[in-house]
């Protein structure tokens, strides 16, 4: 039986604690990232919390701090994998 089950709310506070990290190591302010982003403070606040960030915020923030592309090709990866399975419907 497999414990280690993810959850959506796992990978959203992951994602939170990344890109405070990320922009801590930046020395920016959540006003100031908002700004780069062209988004609100709060949207900021709301992502490094998340909740109720939009994948276009999140996309926003991973460009900016150059994981976009490795994003990508994770999902080019899964996409390759996955491609030749034979649905069953």
């Amino acid at each position: 039986m497999d414990f280690n089950i993810t959850t959506i709310v796992d990978v959203k506070q992951k994602i939170a604690l990344a890109i405070k990290t990320l922009r801590k190591k930046e020395n920016l302010s959540q006003a100031e990232l908002a700004t780069l982003l062209v988004v609100s403070r709060i949207t900021i606040q709301n992502l490094e919390s998340g909740k109720n960030f939009t994948i276009d915020v999140l996309l926003k923030a991973l460009q900016y701090f150059n994981l976009l592309e490795e994003v990508n090709t994770q999902i080019d990866t899964a996409i390759e994998t996955n491609k030749n399975t034979i649905s069953l419907y």
